[in-house]
């Protein structure tokens, strides 16, 4: 319980500096996660993965959005324990190019990572992240994203990596 409130007190803190803040687009993402290091070492299967994003508008300048997200990834090996991954993301995308119909961007953030073994042992690592991909703006309100993304599951055990390649549509407000 005391991680959910310093998750909340961190969603907060950003919110409160966010100077153009406001609900702009709910996002539907999904792909295929690549295990890296110590994943791949265990043999740890390739697994997709899908996710919910809420895009919460411009962040201190207007290049910059922030989107928060929740994304899951069912982890499977022969040789260790299966458990699931559930990430709570905070991220901000750098939009280089200006706003187009085709938006290239960077990014990264960080994610607290919630795993649940099968053996009912749960446990929580902070982790952090960085993307780049493209973001289409389709007709009407709908934005088509591509990205890829690396992402550490612990800072304090760099070795838990995982390469995702990612598509979501999102739907703008």
């Amino acid at each position: 319980m005391k991680k959910f409130f310093v998750a909340v007190l961190v969603v907060s803190v950003v919110f409160m500096f966010a100077g153009t803040s406001y609900a702009r687009g709910i996002m539907v993402k999904g792909g295929y996660g690549i295990m890296m290091d110590d994943y791949d070492d265990a043999d740890y299967d390739n697994r997709p993965f899908f996710g919910l994003y809420f895009d919460a508008g411009n962040f201190i300048f207007n290049n910059l959005k922030f989107k928060a997200g929740v994304d899951y990834m069912a982890m499977k090996s022969d040789r260790a324990f299966d458990f699931d991954v559930w990430g709570i993301h905070l991220d901000w995308y750098w939009f280089f190019m200006g706003k187009s119909q085709i938006n290239p961007f960077l990014g990264f953030g960080p994610a607290l990572n919630y795993y649940d073994f099968d053996n009912d042992v749960e446990d929580s690592d902070a982790g952090i992240e960085g993307f780049a991909g493209v973001e289409f703006n389709l007709s009407g309100p709908l934005s088509l994203m591509l990205e890829a993304r690396y992402l550490w599951h612990d800072i304090a055990d760099r070795d838990t990596t995982v390469f995702k390649l990612g598509v979501g549509v999102q739907y703008n407000f």
